[in-house]
């Protein structure tokens, strides 16, 4: 699951401030004599129903309480100030204020059950995508959880590089889904114990562009079908299906790439022993700036290590006899 993340929760909340902060300095400046400015003064108050739905629809209904609690402060205190003498004038700016607490609380809980829709369908693509992704495993005789532990690497790479939520997603997607145009390769080749000829590298170096053109017609993974795209590209251009380098490549695809060789290196194989984070984080580290973005591996270097190991220990293979 992809939360927002601090900056944009910051950011959303600072563009609730300046709004409501424009709204009120408006409101307290527009005088109400003469009777043309009184219009104009009744019109900005209507203004005060803005942030509410605004904060219901980025935090739901406690964010909606609050921020039509703060708009409250800011028209009752107004209102005490400059308290109309007319009764019906006076009967609008309680309607008013009451309305402040309808439109919040009722756009708030739409929100919130939008929300629950929303992730109950989520949770349904997503033991659906895990589905598949097992059975993707099984078939290359791959250990069972490498693209969910390759994945989760991913989002914890990507939750400290700043990226927004929707690349986010995105990402975490486009890890889980990297391998899924192997379904393309055949099994002689897939599967081959040996080394592979240069006619069936050609053929395996297809399973990017094939796993774009399964994924892109799928609306939600649209995102993630273009770092399926460039997975097996490298920073200095040497990568492949298109030799794409530097930031051309997506970003997701970049943070992808330390994931996946990191995931690679930490996990034991066959043929193989798993090496320490130090040691991966070495190898790493040599390839900044050839295979990896150089900002992507400073990153990767500065997570504490019992992050990655938090991860490793969750999703741990037991050992598959296939």
């Amino acid at each position: 699951m992809v939360v927002l993340c601090r900056s944009e929760i910051r950011g959303k909340v600072l563009v609730l401030a300046v709004t409501i902060g424009v709204i009120g300095m408006l409101h307290y400046l527009t005088p109400t004599e003469p009777h043309s400015y009184h219009k104009l003064h009744i019109i900005l108050r209507k203004l005060y129903f803005l942030p509410p739905v605004m904060a219901a629809a980025w935090f739901g209904m406690r964010g909606a309480c609050v921020t039509a609690f703060v708009v409250s402060i800011l028209f009752i205190l107004h209102a005490f100030l400059d308290w109309p003498g007319n009764y019906m004038e006076q009967a609008n700016q309680v309607g008013e204020l009451a309305g402040f607490w309808g439109v919040g609380v009722i756009a708030g809980r739409l929100f919130d059950r939008q929300r629950v829709l929303m992730r109950k369908l989520a949770d349904a693509n997503e033991s659906t995508l895990l589905g598949l992704v097992s059975a993707l495993d099984l078939r290359e005789h791959n250990t069972r959880l490498h693209s969910q532990r390759v994945r989760q690497y991913a989002d914890l790479i990507a939750g400290h590089f700043g990226v927004d939520t929707k690349t986010r997603q995105d990402i975490s997607y486009g890890a889980l889904l990297h391998d899924i145009g192997k379904i393309a390769v055949p099994d002689r080749i897939l599967l081959k114990p040996g080394k592979l000829t240069d006619e069936e590298w050609a053929e395996m170096r297809k399973h990017p562009e094939a796993g774009f053109h399964i994924l892109k017609q799928i609306g939600f993974l649209e995102g993630a079908a273009r770092i399926v795209h460039a997975h097996h590209e490298r920073y200095d251009g040497k990568g492949y299906p298109e030799g794409t380098r530097g930031e051309a490549i997506p970003v997701g695809a970049r943070i992808f790439m330390v994931a996946d060789v990191y995931d690679a290196l930490t996990s034991p194989r066959p043929y193989r022993s798993a090496v320490s984070h130090h040691e991966a984080a070495m190898e790493i580290l040599k390839d900044k700036g050839s295979h990896f973005d150089p900002a992507v591996v400073t990153v990767f270097a500065e997570i504490a290590p019992a992050e990655f190991a938090s991860i490793f220990k969750r999703f741990q293979d037991e050992d598959l006899h296939i």
